[in-house]
């Protein structure tokens, strides 16, 4: 009796997931690359149109150097202001490192590479790395519920203080 319930209590963790939803990481990852490229169009062409549709009404970015924003309305908002600076992406790439998923939450964790002219005629380089949190929707869809992203490139060098002269 005793080998019988050992071996039941290695065979019922497999049989419970075995049972278990499937996550859809196939059409995750087909989501991650369209909105990879809307999100290039939208950098490039200063169109948010398209892009905003893969977030989630109450998504939140965690922008680098900057507040929370919380909410479809508020990110699509926050992106037209980041638009209006004058800015000109004119390079942008991401690249997925890792696209996985455990039931309706997905994530993809990725590199970003980017060119932007800040003025005219002088190019500023950024790389760095993010994270983007996708939840499947009824519909089957999968849309960013968070994201994350931050620089590689170190701040500016600081020179020490300067001591104070003794009088």
């Amino acid at each position: 009796m005793r080998s019988f319930l050992r071996n039941m209590s290695f065979i019922i963790p497999f049989l419970l997931l075995s049972c278990a939803p499937k996550a859809d990481v196939e059409g995750l990852k087909k989501t991650v690359d369209d909105f990879n490229a809307a999100s290039i169009d939208a950098m490039t062409t200063n169109n948010v149109e398209k892009v905003i549709t893969y977030y989630t009404d109450d998504a939140t970015q965690l922008p680098n150097n900057g507040e929370a924003v919380k909410g479809k309305e508020n990110i699509k908002a926050e992106m037209e202001k980041m638009m209006q600076t004058g800015i000109k992406m004119k390079d942008v790439s991401f690249t997925s490192v890792e696209v996985n998923a455990a039931g309706d939450i997905g994530y993809e964790i990725g590199n970003y590479s980017m060119t932007m002219e800040v003025a005219p005629m002088v190019e500023v380089k950024d790389n760095g790395k993010y994270v983007a949190i996708f939840k499947k929707q009824q519909d089957g869809s999968w849309k960013v519920y968070a994201e994350i992203w931050n620089t590689n490139t170190p701040l500016p060098a600081m020179e020490p203080p300067k001591q104070m002269k003794k009088k």
